[in-house]
C-alpha cells in the first residue's frame, strides 16, 4: 500500500483521537455540571463517556510510545465500554420487570448503581492490566489473539441477546390495550399495567440509542482484533503475510478502532434530548425548555423523586 496513504491515515487517526478526547470531555462536563442530568437515566452514558475518554488518551499514548502497559490500559477502557453497553440492557430489563415501579426505584438506587459501575471498572482493569505486567512477550501475543477477542465477542453476543429480550418486552407493553379496568390485563397480569407509558418510552429510546452504539462499536472493534489474530500467525511463522502488510492493516484497523469514541458523543447529541439541552444550557446559556419540563420527558413520575438524586 502507498506509504503516503498510510501516513495520511495515521495523521487522520491522531486527529480523530484528539477530537474524541475533546468530545468526551464535553460530555462528562455537561453531565457532571448540569444538576437535572445527574440522575440514574444518564449513569451509563457518563461511564461510557469516561471509558471512551480513557481509551482515546491511551490510544494517543500508545501511538507515541508503544509500551504494552498503554496497550493493556487501552484494552481495559475498551472492555469497560463493552460492559457498560451490556449493563444498560440489564438495567432496562430490571426496569420493565420489577413491579411496581416504585419497587425498582427502591432497589436500584443511585448509590447502588454507582457501586455496580465501580465493580465493572475494577473487573475490567483486573482482567487486563496485571496479566500484561507480569506475562512474557509470547504470552501477551497469545492473550491478544486468542483470549481478548473471543472473550469480548462472547460479551457482544450476550449483549445482543439481552437487547433483543428487552425490545421484545417493550413490544409486549406497547401492544397492550390501554384500558386499566380490563379484567385480563388489570387483574390476571398486573405487571402489564403497572409500567407507565413514560417509563416504557424512556426505556425504548435509551435502548435504541445504545443499540446504535453497540453496532458502531462492534464495527470499529472488528478490524483491529482481526489484526491481532493475524499478528499471532505471522509472529509464530504460520503465515506468509509480510510484516509490511500487517503494519498497513494494523494502521487501518487502529484508525477504524479510534472512530467509536468520536462517534458516540454525536449519537448522544442526536438521540438524547436531555444531553442536548444540557449542552446548550451550559455552553450557549439558553435552554429551550425549563429543566422541570425536560426531566418529565426523560423520566416518568415514579422515578422522578428517586432518580433526581446525584449519582455520586
Amino acid at each position: 500500500m502507498n506509504s503516503t496513504l498510510i501516513t495520511v491515515i495515521t495523521y487522520c487517526g491522531a486527529v480523530i483521537s484528539g477530537l474524541a478526547v475533546l468530545e468526551n470531555l464535553l460530555v462528562i462536563v455537561v453531565l457532571a455540571a448540569t444538576s437535572y442530568l445527574r440522575i440514574k437515566y444518564f449513569t451509563f452514558v457518563f461511564n461510557l463517556a469516561l471509558a471512551d475518554l480513557g481509551f482515546s488518551v491511551m490510544l494517543i499514548a500508545y501511538a507515541l510510545n508503544r509500551d504494552h502497559v498503554f496497550s493493556a490500559l487501552m484494552q481495559s477502557f475498551l472492555f469497560v465500554a463493552v460492559l457498560m453497553i451490556l449493563a444498560v440492557a440489564v438495567n432496562r430489563y430490571l426496569t420493565l420487570t420489577i413491579s411496581p415501579p416504585s419497587r425498582y426505584d427502591a432497589l436500584v438506587t443511585p448509590c447502588r448503581l454507582a457501586m455496580v459501575c465501580l465493580l465493572l471498572w475494577c473487573f475490567s482493569f483486573a482482567l487486563n492490566v496485571p496479566v500484561v505486567l507480569v506475562a512474557s512477550k509470547d504470552v501477551r501475543l497469545i492473550l491478544a489473539a486468542w483470549f481478548r477477542p473471543p472473550f469480548v465477542l462472547v460479551v457482544w453476543i450476550v449483549t445482543v441477546v439481552l437487547y433483543l429480550i428487552v425490545f421484545r418486552k417493550i413490544n409486549s407493553y406497547t401492544s397492550l390495550p390501554t384500558i386499566p379496568s380490563s379484567p385480563v390485563y388489570g387483574t390476571n397480569n398486573p405487571d402489564m399495567t403497572e409500567q407507565s407509558p413514560p417509563r416504557v418510552g424512556q426505556t425504548r429510546r435509551l435502548m435504541i440509542t445504545f443499540s446504535i452504539i453497540l453496532v458502531t462499536s462492534f464495527i470499529c472493534w472488528t478490524p483491529f482484533n482481526i489484526a491481532q489474530i493475524m499478528e499471532y500467525f505471522i509472529k509464530t511463522g504460520q503465515s506468509t503475510i509480510s510484516d509490511d502488510t500487517l503494519n498497513n492493516f494494523n494502521t487501518i484497523g487502529a484508525f477504524v478502532y479510534c472512530l467509536s469514541p468520536a462517534i458516540n458523543p454525536l449519537i448522544y447529541w442526536w438521540r438524547l434530548d436531555g444531553f442536548r439541552q444540557g449542552f446548550k444550557g451550559l455552553f450557549c446559556c439558553c435552554l429551550l425548555q425549563k429543566p422541570e419540563q425536560l426531566v418529565e420527558e426523560i423520566v416518568d413520575d415514579n422515578e422522578d423523586q428517586q432518580n433526581t438524586e446525584p449519582i455520586g
